[in-house]
């Protein structure tokens, strides 16, 4: 099952930094994940409503593009894989409202949900 993972980051922030070899890492050794590294700075539009509190921010949406998780991580590899595969056994999932807020980044980012 695909799964969009998303790091919301900043260029001037030193953890996103030692964070991104991990993370690009463990992406190339999920072929299901699609990946986006995104600098919150480039998407400052699309994240109006969202409430980003630190660094690094996650998010994961399933191959339907349902967003199943937003929120900070430990940038620690483990986390990260069992969050993933917590939302592919659909573990996880935000009500409607919440992933809302993330919808406008997700659009930019060209993931779309799907309508049955």
């Amino acid at each position: 099952m695909t799964m969009h993972v998303v790091c919301l980051c900043a260029a001037w922030c030193g953890t996103c930094r030692d964070y991104l070899p991990v993370f690009t890492a463990l992406a190339e050794a999920q072929p299901g994940w699609r990946t986006h590294w995104v600098d919150v700075e480039d998407f400052e539009a699309a994240l109006d409503e969202a409430d980003i509190t630190t660094f690094p921010m996650i998010l994961i949406a399933n191959g339907e593009g349902t967003l199943c998780f937003a929120g900070p991580v430990t940038p620690q590899p483990g986390m990260l894989q069992r969050l993933c595969d917590a939302a592919r056994q659909g573990s996880l999932r935000l009500g409607d409202a919440e992933a809302a807020t993330w919808q406008p980044l997700l659009e930019a980012l060209q993931i779309r949900r799907s309508v049955a």
